[in-house]
């Protein structure tokens, strides 16, 4: 057999056995993050809001994704915030905190809308430290998700 054909595979085999395992960092492209709508923010408590059905939540990296049903305003601005209460622990020592989205019910209601709105979600977490956790309780939501922080660069 061809002394070359035989070399190929064990440096192969070697470059790939030396490898290790790496967290990907969402940002290493260059991209940023995804345009975000609404930027989470930590207040002692709710203000009133217009009512809105959560369709679908998840999170990705630093961002939430909530798909949702609302009715727009008639002039079609909407007013959206994404208000964390402050931390409580539980018996466990993991911070818990509830979150909610408000939408300002100032204006008269129109049509009804559905979308998806992105929500950066920095500011709710529970240090500003690499895989720090925090289990949120989002309202209208009938699951607690566990954010985990990724720094940004």
């Amino acid at each position: 057999m061809n002394p070359k054909i035989k070399f190929l595979p064990a440096v192969l085999f070697i470059l790939l056995s030396c490898s290790k395992n790496t967290v990907i960092d969402p940002y290493f492209f260059g991209n940023g993050m995804e345009e975000v709508h609404i930027n989470a923010e930590v207040k002692s408590a709710f203000p009133p809001s217009k009512s809105y059905r959560i369709l679908n939540a998840y999170i990705d990296a630093n961002l939430l994704y909530i798909s949702l049903e609302y009715r727009e305003a008639c002039s079609g601005i909407d007013v959206f915030q994404f208000i964390g209460a402050p931390l409580t622990y539980d018996e466990l020592g993991f911070a818990h905190r509830e979150a909610r989205l408000v939408i300002d019910k100032k204006s008269e209601s129109c049509a009804l809308m559905k979308e998806t709105k992105i929500i950066d979600l920095r500011e709710l977490t529970s240090l500003r430290q690499r895989d720090a956790e925090v289990v949120l309780h989002i309202g209208g939501w009938r699951t607690e998700m566990t954010y985990v922080y990724i720094p940004h660069k």
